[in-house]
């Protein structure tokens, strides 16, 4: 990856910097938590952690009553797509703003979209009933870099989740690579119904490793899972001439998994307080992802154990995640 001189319309989306990056803001998510998305999910994910469907048992762990998936956050403010035009405007659920940082950048041929980092923070579960308050502002926008699908710029911004209440419920550190197509160069592990009593062994003990067969259905069941309607995750001709191999997973699918991979280890009491992920290699159908964890730390607080878990997830092709992810047990 090499970078290029500072030019104009970096500056132009740089003047956004710490300001909103929708003129709506602060947006409410278009549903309530709800148990038909839910079961959409954990059917998607085949998640099994019994708090998310089962109101008997999550009634007796630490939740109290049935919650959604923690790495469904930002699922539920997805906006309603309208398909028409979907594939024109990269894969956005409606017309992006033109005096917005992503509208800018689309403008000048940066139409390429590719997820490279998700970093989540929960303050707590959410609960049927919940609506979801979000804000979203610009972070940073990187010089322009090329990389092996063409030129482009690294967008980051922050996603704050609240309630109705305007209590925040967490936060995400989001970042793509808006690049242009044109300047390509041609080159089942089940769920625990029990949760962990013991401590971890030690510092190092290794989870049970996860194999993942990536078909077409599981890529596309995960995208409209997380209601992500880009066609480079349903369309493989789209993809292609995005420069893909093929139709690839999404970055809420990986997070999907990830959270499954840990919550399948710990059991069902155990809280996600953070997921922490850069995508490397694509994740396309034909290509087993293998999911491995390391536990990195545990400590005590408060009445509770804090583990953080490193993890990854490889196929042929490379490290397709890495990551942390940081969880709590009562």
């Amino acid at each position: 990856m090499t970078s290029v001189d500072h030019d104009p319309l970096r500056d132009r989306v740089a003047a956004g910097v710490g300001k909103p990056m929708s003129a709506d803001a602060p947006s409410v998510s278009p549903d309530e938590v709800n148990i038909p998305m839910i079961r959409h999910w954990v059917d998607a994910f085949a998640d099994h952690n019994p708090v998310y469907l089962d109101q008997e048992l999550a009634a007796k762990t630490r939740f109290k009553t049935i919650v959604a998936p923690p790495a469904m956050m930002q699922t539920w403010t997805m906006g309603r797509p309208v398909i028409a035009g979907i594939a024109e405007r990269g894969g956005a659920a409606a017309e992006i703003p033109a005096d917005s940082p992503i509208g800018i950048l689309i403008a000048a041929g940066y139409t390429g979209t590719l997820a490279t980092n998700s970093e989540f923070e929960f303050d707590r579960y959410l609960r049927i009933g919940d609506r979801l308050h979000f804000s979203t502002e610009l972070e940073s926008i990187s010089e322009q870099k090329i990389t092996a699908v063409g030129k482009g710029y690294f967008v980051t911004w922050i996603n704050t989740y609240y309630d109705a209440n305007k209590k925040s419920v967490g936060r995400q550190r989001f970042r793509i690579y808006k690049f242009d197509p044109q300047s390509i160069e041609p080159t089942e592990s089940p769920a625990k119904k029990k949760t962990r009593k013991e401590p971890a062994k030690a510092t190092g003990e290794e989870l049970p490793p996860f194999v993942l067969e990536v078909t077409p259905t599981v890529v596309v069941a995960g995208a409209i899972a997380s209601r992500d309607f880009m066609p480079v995750h349903h369309d493989r001709n789209y993809a292609i001439e995005q420069g893909a191999p093929n139709i690839f997973m999404n970055i809420l699918t990986t997070n999907g998994y990830v959270s499954r991979y840990i919550t399948d280890w710990a059991g069902p009491e155990a809280m996600v307080r953070s997921i922490a992920i850069r995508l490397g290699a694509p994740a396309v159908p034909g290509h087993p992802l293998s999911f491995s964890g390391q536990v990195i730390s545990e400590r005590a607080s408060a009445g509770e154990r804090t583990v953080e878990v490193a993890v990854r997830a490889a196929n042929d092709l490379g490290d397709h995640a890495t990551g942390t992810v940081a969880f709590s047990l009562p």
